[in-house]
């Protein structure tokens, strides 16, 4: 089987590229948020800041959990081709990795109060 260079890099550093890109936007978002003095609005409730970062995170989520299966699947499917394997295998850790990297970053909005000033 043939594997494209950049189709298989980007599966590959999926899961990474994803928490990247909710890294960037939760504390782009917060900043904004702080700086343009909406950080005080709330959505049901609760302050904007950890919804919207709470509603990114499960999105970059459940993107990292396909990418998983993907690469269990392609894990589990090539039982001659090793490259396919070892892609499959790669891909898994890393977006694994990535899973709880987001995990991690989503516990701090929920955790420590937004816009606080010493």
């Amino acid at each position: 089987m043939r594997h494209r260079f950049t189709p298989t890099t980007l599966l590959i550093t999926g899961g990474l590229l994803i928490w990247m890109t909710n890294f960037l936007f939760a504390y782009v978002f917060a900043a904004v948020a702080c700086a343009r003095g909406f950080a005080q609005l709330r959505v049901a409730n609760l302050p904007i800041i950890p919804v919207v970062t709470t509603i990114a995170a499960l999105l970059a989520g459940a993107a990292t959990i396909q990418l998983i299966r993907h690469g269990a699947q392609r894990l589990r499917a090539a039982a001659g081709d090793e490259h396919t394997r070892f892609i499959g295998f790669v891909t898994l850790a890393t977006s694994a990795i990535a899973l709880v990297a987001l995990i991690l970053l989503a516990l701090p909005p929920l955790l420590v109060g937004a816009c606080d000033r010493p």
